[in-house]
């Protein structure tokens, strides 16, 4: 997801701590590290498709021809989406509870 919505550090950040709670089986820092760029890159997924699933077909039309247009300034972002009446506190804090219940629970491993 764009940084304006969540940014990679939070993200990061969040996932550390799923790590820890879990203990996950590595031989390596390596290996740890690619399972945690993994996680993370699981987890913004999710999101994304929390919030861009939580549009109308036309509202995502219409935020794909603001990508186009270029105009990705955090106003811009913050103007569509409370147009499109979403409440991104909401969805994102629904979608990382989510995927830290499947990643603990071991289906996002």
């Amino acid at each position: 997801m764009d940084n304006y919505l969540i940014n990679r550090e939070t993200l990061g950040k969040f996932v550390d701590e799923l790590i820890k709670n879990k203990a996950l089986p590595v031989d390596n820092v390596a290996e740890l590290d690619a399972q945690r760029e993994a996680a993370i890159a699981a987890l913004d997924r999710k999101i994304g498709l929390a919030i861009f699933g939580s549009l109308t077909d036309e509202q995502n039309a219409e935020f794909q021809q603001i990508l186009e247009q270029g105009d990705d300034s955090e106003a811009t972002y913050e103007e569509f989406f409370t147009r499109a009446g979403l409440n991104l506190d909401q969805i994102i804090t629904n979608a990382t509870q989510e995927f830290a219940a499947e990643f603990i629970g071991g289906t996002n491993a």
